[in-house]
């Protein structure tokens, strides 16, 4: 898994590429250390993922808790249909706000 990170204004943008299957996620660590930065807004962009397992989905709700604790935000753009399925089975997007683009997911902040 890669992690590639840009500033968009006071938002980050986190774009996750690779195999997210079976992997270590470091993507909860990470969070966490923008959250320390003071960066509260956070998209996180799956256009690069097609799917990703449960150590992948644990990682992604401990985000968005710790980035709720931090009154931040966490925004989800991009998800392949199989992810928005998987999203949607198991009742997650309730929780994470889904956007069909990055663009759509920072024009949400405003």
């Amino acid at each position: 898994m890669k992690i590639s990170e840009k500033q968009m204004g006071d938002v980050t943008v986190l774009t996750l590429s690779g195999d997210l299957i079976n992997v270590k996620m470091e993507i909860h660590p990470y969070v966490k250390n923008l959250i320390e930065e003071g960066k509260k807004k956070i998209v996180i962009d799956l256009a690069k993922v097609k799917w990703f397992g449960s150590t992948a989905l644990g990682s992604m709700m401990a985000s968005y808790s710790s980035l709720k604790a931090a009154e931040g935000e966490m925004k989800i753009a991009n998800p392949s249909s199989k992810l928005q399925t998987l999203f949607y089975q198991m009742k997650l997007q309730e929780v994470f706000e889904t956007f069909e683009s990055v663009e759509e997911a920072l024009e949400s902040f405003e």
